[in-house]
């Protein structure tokens, strides 16, 4: 990955300023999502939430550093990153980065993302309770980038979520959100296919763990 895209500034839930260059010497994966999402990436935060578990017991939480990438830069500031970090529990990197920086990101890992109306009658706003005004279409890629920068698996396809979903996170999906959650759309991703990917750059076995 080149470097000047891997120091592209980025802004995370604590107001602080990070790039993928952030944390020498770890595993970093990074997914696209957007926090006003209603269909799937409540359910790719279920799946992360699942995968951090799996590290914790592995013992590579060290070895793994999870960036969630907003393609929603205008709404998804550093305090609506916060508040839904305190909503859903999540304690790895919730980040934005302007439009010029999303789209250099966007175009070199070919990942997609883009503004649409919003659906009739619209969805409310989590954080406001104020109806939305659009949604962000976007696919549901997750890239791994290993310890010396080079970009190793890149997945494409839905979150299959399995398990109990916290209810934070199921009080975010819409009709379809529950019909994905029911019926993932194929291909998809499980929590297993993710450790399987960063086992290919953390250099050991990454097994799944229930929970």
């Amino acid at each position: 990955m080149p470097t000047a895209l891997r120091q592209l500034p980025l802004t995370n839930q604590y107001r602080r300023h990070v790039t993928l260059d952030s944390w020498p010497g770890r595993t970093v994966l990074v997914v696209p999502f957007l926090t006003l999402c209603q269909e799937e990436c409540p359910l790719t935060t279920g799946n992360l939430i699942a995968v951090t578990r799996s590290l914790r017991a592995d013992g590579a939480t060290a070895r793994v550093q999870i960036i969630e990438l907003s393609v929603d830069p205008v709404r998804d500031t550093p305090a609506r990153l916060a508040a839904y970090a305190k909503l859903t529990g999540v304690n790895w990197q919730l980040v934005t980065t302007p439009p010029a920086e999303l789209h250099a990101l966007a175009k070199f890992f070919g990942f997609f993302y883009t503004k649409v109306p919003e659906g009739n009658p619209p969805g409310i706003d989590w954080w406001t309770g104020r109806p939305l005004t659009y949604d962000v279409h976007h696919s549901d890629n997750y890239f791994v980038i290993d310890a010396s920068g080079v970009e190793r698996v890149v997945q494409i396809g839905s979150p299959d979520f399995h398990g109990h979903l916290k209810p934070q996170l199921e009080s975010l999906l819409d009709g379809l959100g529950r019909q994905n959650l029911r019926n993932p759309p194929q291909p998809s991703w499980t929590p297993t296919d993710v450790l399987n990917a960063l086992t290919v750059s953390v250099g050991q076995p990454l097994p799944a763990v229930s929970g």
